[in-house]
């Protein structure tokens, strides 16, 4: 080896040793610095040259959580951002195979207190892309109740930290991509929620089977929930939601494009045996939309191919009263709660079969900006039998309909308090038949029935209106709904 390349050699050696000394105190000062953010893991490797460090099976422990994962790396650290503008910037993060255990705390502040642990300024972090690959949630939530998911991954372009206007999504993005299988919750003593698939892509989410199922029997929820309530099944093969996009300014603002609910079953039980129905207001939906803490702006609805059943169990040892609506098709349109928008009509338009046999057409209009919550509702409804009309008042009330509604026409307005309106019927044999409690037919107030029904109802046209229809306001819009029809109906009859 002559002396020049004996030099090139040391010099070599010697940049190579330097760097290795240099990479290795790095690499002991990220050690130092990490394990001062509570972090503990088998392994940690810096790369110096390419600015990439990364972890083997790291833990983390904050509050009652649990963070575990098999590799975390970073990649491409801009040494020249961090030394000019004393911020972070990074090509990739990625985060392989975790799981998050524990239980969820909710810690209060107490008023004057900073949630901050630092009064320094925070540094500026940029990040190219974070990835997520397989993460899996086992936690119980602060109210107690467990959170599952099997699998998440979650990829993010352009993140970039923003906390400078006190936003409550503190960071700003460019896209995000999001897919997760399995989740299942609970929601309280008697409900659970899941879903078998989550996409979420380009402003777009899709959810695959979702459902909402009892925990509890017929028999048994009404003893495990403090107030009388309905118990609820629901699947919906698929659920789209299209072109999301949220801004926060003053407060949220969510608006969407359209929203799909295919395949939907909604079954909804009451028993009201047991407990006395609450004295607690239900807001119309006018209001309940115009009062949410976010401006909600979604231009289309559809419901497609789907079914609600509804069941009241109101007197012992009889049969649930049932009203079927299956076969259900719904357009709804403008669901906007933003009171500086131009005031416009939320539409929606509904067809269904009534008892499976019954052709029912609805139009029902609202302004949710409309302090008042004025309605109107429209409709028809056709070929109801004898059957159809017992399945419900049969159970509930212990009386039996004979005849047939060969027609009927709906017009109602109303508001918040009240409502008027008008109901065509077109009636054929029409009778009443009240039942004791062994199910026999009680003569006396069955004749007394009849003998109030008009004759003119028992075959032919009637057309009636109704004037103050009074709402209780303990009880949903469809009560409401339901309660002008009866009155519309003791006007035709009686």
């Amino acid at each position: 080896m002559n002396k020049k390349t004996f030099k090139i050699f040391l010099l070599v050696v010697s940049i190579l040793s330097i760097y290795k000394i240099v990479e290795y105190r790095v690499t002991k000062k990220v050690d130092a610095y990490l394990k001062t953010q509570q972090l503990s893991y088998d392994a940690v490797s810096v790369n110096l040259l390419l600015g990439n460090i990364t972890l083997k099976n790291v833990a983390s422990v904050k509050d009652s959580l649990q963070f575990t994962t098999e590799k975390l790396e970073i990649e491409d650290v801009s040494y020249y951002q961090y030394v000019k503008n004393k911020s972070i910037s990074v090509g990739n993060l990625k985060v392989l195979n975790s799981k998050i255990t524990g239980k969820l705390i909710n810690k209060e502040t107490k008023k004057g207190e900073s949630t901050s642990t630092s009064q320094k300024a925070p540094l500026g972090l940029k990040i190219d892309n974070i990835q997520f690959e397989n993460i899996e949630i086992d936690i119980i939530k602060n109210d107690n109740y467990p959170l599952i998911v099997q699998n998440i991954s979650f990829e993010m372009n352009g993140f970039e930290l923003d906390d400078t206007q006190n936003k409550t999504i503190p960071f700003l993005y460019d896209d995000i991509e999001i897919s997760m299988s399995n989740f299942e919750t609970q929601y309280s003593k008697v409900q659970k929620v899941k879903f078998s698939k989550l996409n979420f892509e380009k402003d777009n989410l899709t959810l695959d089977s979702l459902e909402i199922r009892p925990l509890k029997s017929r028999e048994e929820y009404i003893y495990h929930v403090s107030q009388e309530k309905e118990l609820m099944t629901l699947f919906s093969e698929k659920v789209v939601i299209s072109d999301i996009k949220i801004v926060e300014k003053e407060k949220f603002h969510v608006s969407v494009n359209h929203i799909l609910f295919d395949e939907v079953f909604f079954n909804l039980y009451l028993d009201g045996t047991v407990l006395e129905h609450p004295n607690i207001r239900k807001d119309l939906y006018s209001k309940s939309l115009r009062n949410l803490p976010f401006n909600i702006d979604v231009k289309n609805v559809d419901i497609k191919n789907s079914k609600i059943v509804y069941e009241e169990y109101i007197i012992e040892n009889n049969k649930p009263g049932i009203l079927i609506f299956d076969k259900l098709q719904a357009q709804i349109s403008n669901i906007n709660n933003s009171s500086d928008k131009a005031t416009k009509l939320t539409t929606a338009k509904i067809q269904s079969n009534f008892m499976e046999y019954c052709p029912l057409d609805i139009e029902w209009t609202f302004d949710i900006n409309n302090k008042n919550d004025n309605f109107r509702i429209t409709g028809s409804l056709f070929d109801v039998n004898s059957k159809n009309m017992s399945s419900f008042l049969l159970p509930t009330m212990n009386v039996k309909m004979d005849g047939y509604i060969d027609k009927m026409y709906f017009d109602f307005e109303g508001n918040d308090f009240a409502s008027n309106g008008k109901l065509n019927l077109d009636f054929k044999n029409f009778n009443i038949k009240v039942l004791d409690k062994d199910k026999t037919k009680n003569k006396v107030l069955s004749w007394l029935a009849n003998l109030f029904i008009k004759d003119s109802s028992k075959n032919g046209i009637v057309k009636v209106e109704t004037e103050n229809v009074e709402r209780d306001t303990t009880k949903s819009f469809w009560n409401f709904f339901w309660i002008n029809v009866e009155k519309g109906l003791q006007n035709s009859l009686i």
